[in-house]
């Protein structure tokens, strides 16, 4: 979602301009490559042991009943990725006015790191697994930093 927002942000900014801020394949690299080890981390992390959850059932009756995922649960994701756009492509404007063509480079950097602390944001408890994947994923971006630099305004 936050990049759909980043994507309206920029075309109201910059006039309606119908390009994208971003090509395909750093559009495909933050879908596959940069972003997946992270939220498979995260669907990974336990909040209790497997022997706890068995013996107690009744912490997870709210998740059963389908109070975590609800409309106002999607408002709430839907808002972050409203504000975090914002703050995304305001600042990036705002602080780096003058070069315009690194916009994108910086924008996109920025999201992905943002999309870091968010995946470290919903984690019960920092674990190895979870370490490991976000690492991982900054060396596959900085690798195609330097690998392909043809796609970034350096």
């Amino acid at each position: 979602m936050i990049i759909s927002f980043i994507q309206a942000i920029f075309t109201m900014t910059f006039f309606s301009v119908t390009i994208p801020i971003y090509n395909g394949y750093l559009i495909l690299g933050y879908s596959t490559i940069y972003t997946s080890l992270p939220v498979i981390a995260l669907v990974l992390d336990q909040d209790v042991e497997r022997d706890v959850c068995l013996k107690f059932p009744i912490l997870y009756k709210s998740l059963q009943a389908g109070r975590y995922l609800n409309f106002k649960t999607f408002m709430i994701w839907t808002w972050k990725s409203m504000f975090q756009a914002a703050v995304i492509m305001f600042l990036a404007i705002i602080l780096f006015h003058d070069s315009f063509l690194m916009v994108m480079s910086i924008t996109f950097t920025t999201l992905i790191c943002i999309e870091f602390l968010n995946v470290y944001q919903e984690m019960t408890k920092a674990h190895r697994g979870m370490i490991i994947s976000i690492v991982l994923s900054v060396i596959s971006y900085a690798l195609t930093i330097l690998l392909f630099n043809n796609l970034f305004q350096i």
